[in-house]
Parts: C-alpha cells; structure tokens; sequence
C-alpha cells in the first residue's frame, strides 16, 4: 500500500486461491471475446429472457 508499497497484512490462502480464479476469469474473457466479436445492429429494445454470460470459473464475488 503506497509509494513505496508497504506490506499491510498477510494474505490468506483463501484470498490468494480468490484472486487467482479472478485472474484466470480476466484472461479467459479475451479469448473469448475474440473468438465470439462480430458486427451487429443494436437492439431496439431489451429482449425477454436474454441469458447472461457465464464465467469460465467457479468464483464468486468477494463480500
């Protein structure tokens, strides 16, 4: 934390298992985006039953 970084605490096992998963999540969504971009016209209104898209891991947000 800061310039220079300090070490506030120590992070546990569960955290660092947490924010790896997050990583992987962040990386994966690239491919995909790119496997999955094309060209199309915006929508005129909000279709009914839309899925949402689904992660390529099993995290969860952190609360």
């Amino acid at each position: 934390m800061g310039t220079p970084a300090r070490a506030v605490r120590s992070v546990s096992d569960d955290e660092l298992h947490w924010k790896r998963l997050n990583t992987k999540e962040y990386q994966d969504l690239v491919g995909r985006c790119h496997a999955s971009l094309h060209e199309t016209q915006p929508l005129r209104q909000m279709e009914e039953n839309r899925p949402r898209l689904q992660g390529t891991t099993d995290v969860t947000p952190k609360r």
